[in-house]
């Protein structure tokens, strides 16, 4: 198959956690016989916070201003450290109750570098062909 016509339909995280971008949903499927607490809705910028930190962490610190300009900024939006803040605290709670550990993201400070970082090798890509 041809890799140019590849898209990401979505993420996998530590083999139980699924996350659907179409949708807005991150989905526990251990869990989906048990509870209604395997599935959880993401509101828009919610979803392209989380997309944007699946999409660039590769182990690294994912800076704090390109954080705001590419998840706020670039669809017109108005970023700021606050609002940055309070998404981050909603996401995070929102993949607890899923089951995510509270050090999947993680908020890196050091020296001049800000910015948040995603626990290396439990995401995995989903893809699809056009």
């Amino acid at each position: 198959m041809d890799q140019h016509n590849r898209k990401v339909f979505g993420y996998v995280i530590e083999r139980d956690i699924q996350v659907n971008i179409f949708q807005n949903r991150v989905i526990n499927i251990s869990q989906l016989s048990r509870d209604n607490s395997s599935v959880v809705q993401m509101r828009k910028t919610m979803m392209r916070l989380f997309i944007y930190l699946l999409e660039n962490s590769e182990g690294k610190i994912i800076q704090h201003e390109d954080i705001l300009l590419n998840v706020w900024d670039k669809h017109g939006l108005s970023s700021s450290s606050q609002r940055l803040w309070q998404v981050m605290q909603c996401l995070r709670n929102k993949l607890s109750l899923l089951g995510l550990s509270d050090d999947f993201i993680t908020r890196v400070e050091t020296g001049p570098l800000r910015g948040y970082q995603i626990a290396e090798n439990k995401v995995k890509a989903i893809y699809y062909y056009e």
